[in-house]
């Protein structure tokens, strides 16, 4: 008998290999090698179960958006125009949809996109995703490389059978890559109309990060973003030599900071305070704009006697050192001040411009946000809703008011969403397919407060014994349009 291979790790060749297998034991080797393969194999078989599920999605959900449409009269009034009608009972779909997936609605509204270009425009590519042969992400890539191709259906659908073949063999960022190529192989449009169309998607979005800090995003075109960063760049390099090791991280007589944090630190000072050439359509809203956020802090911490987090809104918890500095020194900064034990508002800073009636900035402290399940939208941002309708003898009264952004307002009131509002603050939302979602306050401030409730102490503010809503406002001559 011979054992060949020049590693050691293969058998040979073996003039009798049943004998071989049978009287001595394999290779540990070769052992760890089948291993192996068998695992790759079952993520292989995963990933291809994985893409199965997703077209099994892709299929329901299309069926349940079909469904809502052609049934739009049973989901929303009948006096809307049949526009209107459409539109709202593909909102109320969508909010179903993500209500009950526990996703964001704009997440829901992209998926439904794609369901809907797959199952009507891509049989190709979502036949490749019922067998299993290209994942969710792949196929998120050709329904965004052809979705502008309605006036070519055509073309969209060599598109769809070349891609889902390039697809299986490939990753999706790859994929993108070689559609490209293919779209500028066909003629499909110029550099300068994709750019244009890009650049209609400009924006500006914030990402919440750990630890009291966040990141702040723009979409800009190149040349822009270039010339920014290099403004950055060089306004970092005449505030200091950027070698410090950044453990200060603020400026102090010896500028320890990095480069990155001067970078970051000449960011905000520009955004915050910097001023516009007189030119740009900006400069006015520049000067007169300031920004302004809540941040809540217990009394004690504000006092010094406590560690205990205070939370800026829109973010979270912030550290006590922050919350404090915050509340004691920022004038962008509208000061709230909480009870220790029962949270209830004690006092609502009067310095800014113009503030709300008490009882609207009591509901958006309360609230916090849109009240709408899954919404994470601010409260600044949003209108304050009758939970019963004012035609209906609703109250304007605290425990028939509540915080909901324009989308979800008019979700409300123009389908067959439904809501109650509960004790405590908390609603208790309806969808129109009978599910029910309960969404609480950001804060529970309690109507009464006891005993131990320190007394104001400063003119303006609110007093212990007031510290619930406000007595029921005079609406007599009011006319809300909910």
């Amino acid at each position: 008998m011979h054992r060949g291979g020049s590693n050691g790790w293969s058998s040979g060749y073996s003039e009798h290999p049943a004998a071989l297998i049978e009287d001595e034991p394999r290779s540990p080797y070769a052992i760890a090698q089948d291993g192996l393969a068998e695992l790759i194999e079952a993520a292989v078989q995963a990933q291809r179960i994985e893409a199965m599920n997703a077209a099994m999605q892709v299929d329901v959900i299309f069926l349940t958006v079909g469904h809502a449409l052609r049934s739009e009269e049973a989901f929303v009034p009948n006096t809307l125009s049949a526009q209107r009608r459409r539109e709202m009972a593909h909102r109320s779909v969508t909010a179903e949809l993500a209500t009950a997936l526990h996703v964001p609605e704009r997440t829901m509204e992209r998926q439904i996109s794609e369901a809907w270009a797959l199952s009507t425009t891509l049989p190709a590519t979502l036949r490749a995703m019922r067998n299993g042969q290209i994942s969710s992400r792949h196929a998120a890539v050709i329904v965004q490389e052809t979705t502008d191709l309605d006036d070519d259906p055509g073309l969209r659908a060599r598109l769809d059978e070349q891609l889902a073949i390039i697809a299986t063999g490939t990753t999706a960022a790859t994929l993108r890559v070689r559609a490209r190529a293919l779209r500028e192989k066909l003629g499909i449009e110029s550099l300068e109309a994709r750019h244009r169309a890009a650049r209609a998607e400009r924006r500006v979005e914030l990402e919440t990060a750990r630890d009291g800090m966040a990141w702040l995003h723009a979409f800009l075109p190149a040349e822009d973003a270039l010339l920014i960063k290099d403004r950055l760049d060089r306004i970092a390099r005449a505030a200091g030599d950027g070698h410090g090791d950044g453990a200060c991280g603020d400026s102090g007589g010896d500028d320890a900071r990095s480069r990155d944090q001067l970078r970051a630190d000449a960011t905000r000072d520009l955004l915050l305070h910097g001023r516009l050439a007189d030119e740009s359509v900006f400069a006015d809203a520049a000067a007169t704009v300031q920004p302004t956020v809540h941040v809540t802090v217990p009394v004690l911490t504000l006092a010094g006697h406590s560690a205990d987090p205070g939370e800026l809104d829109g973010y979270g918890p912030i550290d006590a050192a922050i919350a404090r500095r915050l509340a004691a020194m920022a004038p962008s900064f509208t000061r709230l001040l909480t009870h220790p034990v029962s949270g209830t508002v004690l006092d609502v800073d009067r310095a800014s411009y113009r503030p709300p009636a008490d009882l609207k900035r009591w509901l958006e402290v309360r609230d916090g946000g849109c009240r709408f399940p899954g919404c994470n939208r601010r409260a600044a941002g949003c209108e304050v809703d009758h939970s019963v309708d004012w035609q209906h003898e609703g109250r304007t009264a605290f425990d028939n008011l509540a915080h909901l952004c324009a989308l979800h307002h008019h979700l409300k009131h123009e389908s067959s969403w439904s809501v109650q509002h509960m004790s405590g603050g908390v609603l208790e939302w309806t969808s129109p397919a009978g599910r029910t979602h309960v969404t609480h306050p950001r804060r529970s401030i309690p109507v009464g407060v006891g005993s131990n409730a320190p007394a104001s102490s400063a003119a303006g503010s609110i007093s212990a014994d007031s510290t619930g809503p406000p007595p029921r406002l005079d609406t007599t001559n009011e006319s809300p349009p909910f």
